[in-house]
């Protein structure tokens, strides 16, 4: 399966549309998941796949703003180490060029690039299939996630703001208004776009921290250049402990490979790559994906991660990223 969008997305819409177990198996039918899959991942699902979840989202609603609900759920921490590195950056201008770079780290569907001119900066969406309601669907969710990731990024309301959309205005289209507060809405535009005013990229973010911003892009790096090498060996231990969600032994793994442990440890050394490394790349994101969620506290983050302790999920969250859980928290509200 290409990694063609996080399934962190796919799970958004599930949660959108507060679906039970029946609607929940009625939203994966022939996508090539399954529930738990959808549930618990932390990989992707390839471009057939998430075409089909969102014809099937579509039919399970009769609400036409679902995407752009689902967008503004799309908040920082939900982008992974994307979103963290945006988050600890020293301006609005810095978190958005780490958008632009690193957004085929989360979905090869679009393409971000930041473009600025002298009253403007604009993150501008390139889309790689034709519009159709799936493209539309998924120009509206990106839309609303830059939009509502950009207000916790200031932490303030947008003013003189413009959303760019490259198609005519929808029967819903009441609900964009809604949607982009302070930003007005233009509709047939030749690009899919956030404007701002150039001012805002000159702001101060509050969540600034060096060292956090640069564990992030690391994280960042290190997916882009998995994604160039698919097919690997490692690529293959990520998706696997995905499924597991972090917890398994170097033994299982290989055993699940059909390799021995040493020969797993001495493949992945030719890949530059060790088997703790990729499972604390696994668990890190999980962490931070379940910190954002206001039901989790800290031992409910660690017992869901597999440690026996408290203590020792906050030192593994110190060495993954250089601060504590709560201090990542209190970043994140």
């Amino acid at each position: 399966m290409t990694p063609d969008l996080a399934m962190t997305y796919c799970r958004m819409i599930a949660q959108t549309l507060g679906l039970d177990q029946v609607g929940l198996q009625t939203l994966v039918a022939g996508t090539g998941v399954d529930v738990d899959t959808l549930q618990h991942s932390d990989g992707f699902i390839d471009w057939p796949g998430a075409r089909q979840l969102i014809r099937n989202a579509l039919q399970l609603t009769e609400y036409p703003d679902i995407a752009l609900q689902t967008g503004l759920r799309a908040l920082p921490a939900m982008h992974g180490p994307m979103g963290i590195a945006a988050m600890a950056s020293p301006t609005l201008r810095d978190a958005m060029q780490l958008f632009a770079r690193f957004n085929n780290t989360r979905t090869r569907v679009f393409n971000t690039e930041m473009q600025e001119s002298d009253d403007r900066l604009k993150l501008v969406l390139s889309f790689a299939y034709p519009q159709d309601e799936v493209v539309r669907f998924l120009t509206e969710s990106a839309m609303a996630s830059a939009y509502a990731c950009h207000l916790v990024l200031r932490g303030k309301p947008i003013e003189e703001g413009e959303a760019h959309f490259n198609y005519p205005p929808p029967p819903h289209a009441d609900a964009y208004r809604q949607t982009f507060k302070g930003t007005r809405i233009v509709f047939e535009a030749p690009t899919v776009a956030l404007c701002l005013p150039s001012r805002y990229g000159d702001e101060p973010l509050p969540g600034h921290d060096r060292d956090l911003m640069w564990m992030a892009v690391q994280q960042c790096e290190a997916r882009q250049e998995s994604l160039r090498r698919q097919g690997t060996v490692s690529d293959q231990v990520l998706a696997l402990l995905h499924q597991c969600r972090g917890q398994s032994s170097l033994e299982t793994m290989a055993e699940r490979l059909h390799l021995s442990p040493r020969t797993l440890i001495r493949k992945l050394k030719r890949e530059d790559t060790r088997f703790q490394q990729l499972r604390d790349q696994t668990l890190s994101r999980r962490a931070t994906q379940l910190l954002s969620l206001p039901h989790y506290t800290v031992s409910m983050v660690a017992e869901e991660l597999g440690y026996t302790d408290v203590a020792s999920f906050r030192r593994a969250f110190q060495r993954w990223f250089g601060t504590s859980p709560g201090r990542f928290r209190q970043g994140n509200n």
